[in-house]
């Protein structure tokens, strides 16, 4: 983004540009609306369809029962960020709170010894007793981006999660809430599926409901 700022004397006039850095522009590669079973259907037109496992329709937002319920879209190409930005972005609504050492994953791509890094967009446990929303990122070199919120999401209704990786660093924006931390991260990109509402080893299980899931890269 440039500026200009004109300065006028009276024999002559300065003109002084400033430079502000400005983000790649993201494509959206996949949009779950969440209002259709059995598929999970990607209404972005990245051919991102997903299945359902115990997943209901509430409302015309997936409620998922915090024991079973999961979304599972297949590994594609165009879901890898490699070492350009994503954001993830999702709107939820939950009464209850992770128990001590619990998370609920709300979107993923890979695990921890995901080879490639992976990310992901949770919900944790505050050290005062809240939901708070957390974005993780890790790169094909093991180094970490992480930053969590401390407003606490639980019975306020649907609210928006945005968790954003530049080449600077990751954002997390929640409830009105925007915190960040920098840190340089390298490529990610893995061969794991995506993941809503928890794991495929039966962990982080998230109970509630979700009406929209977004992955924009670029």
């Amino acid at each position: 983004m440039v500026r200009h700022l004109i300065v006028a004397g009276a024999a002559a006039a300065a003109v002084i540009v400033l430079s502000t850095p400005a983000h790649a522009a993201l494509t959206v590669r996949a949009q779950w609306k969440m209002d259709r079973l059995p598929t999970m259907v990607d209404s972005a037109g990245g051919d991102n369809n997903g299945t359902t496992r115990n997943v209901t329709l509430s409302d015309g937002a997936y409620k998922f029962n915090g024991t079973s319920s999961l979304a599972t879209a297949p590994d594609k190409s165009n879901l890898d960020p490699g070492s350009t930005g994503v954001r993830l972005t999702a709107r939820i609504s939950i009464t209850k709170v992770p128990a001590s050492g619990q998370t609920f994953d709300v979107v993923r791509k890979g695990v921890t010894t995901s080879s490639g890094g992976y990310y992901k967009l949770e919900l944790r446990r505050s050290s005062t007793g809240q939901a708070i929303a957390a974005c993780h990122f890790k790169d094909s070199s093991g180094r970490v981006g992480d930053v969590q919120g401390t407003t606490g999401l639980a019975n306020k209704g649907f609210v928006t999660i945005t968790c954003r990786k530049t080449s600077s660093g990751v954002t997390l924006t929640a409830a009105g809430q925007t915190r960040s931390v920098s840190r340089t991260l390298g490529s990610i990109s893995n061969s794991a599926p995506v993941y809503v509402g928890g794991k495929s080893d039966g962990t982080d299980w998230f109970p509630g409901l979700m009406d929209s899931v977004k992955i924009e890269i670029g």
